[in-house]
């Protein structure tokens, strides 16, 4: 068993709750920088990477292209996917990098994970 957070784990009421509808259609998952670790929430659908979880209304769009980390102001590489079953592992966020970022109330652990 993988100690990667699964897509199916995310909250997507309290995503919602917190002002993260995009279009109607949200299909979001966890990714991280390879560089330094940050976390962020994306939203697949649309392209869409939710850049602070305490303000669902600073995202960029990802559709044409990649993005600057917030946390080390790398870019973040576009040579595998972030997500899904193709991504790659140096994307994954596992449980522990979930709970020691302000983005852990995404997905609360399961107790039988803990």
């Amino acid at each position: 068993m993988s100690n990667f957070v699964p897509e199916e784990a995310i909250d997507y009421d309290e995503v919602y709750r917190r002002g993260g509808h995009n279009l109607g259609d949200e299909d979001f998952a966890l990714f991280k920088c390879p560089n330094c670790g940050q976390v962020y929430l994306l939203e697949s659908e649309v392209d869409t990477v939710y850049l602070d979880p305490n303000e669902l209304s600073r995202r960029v769009p990802v559709y044409d292209g990649s993005f600057h980390c917030v946390s080390c102001g790398r870019e973040v590489p576009q040579d595998a996917p972030w997500e899904g079953p193709n991504a790659s592992p140096r994307f994954g966020v596992t449980w522990a990098e979930l709970q020691a970022s302000e983005w852990a109330w995404v997905a609360p652990r399961p107790a039988a994970d803990a």
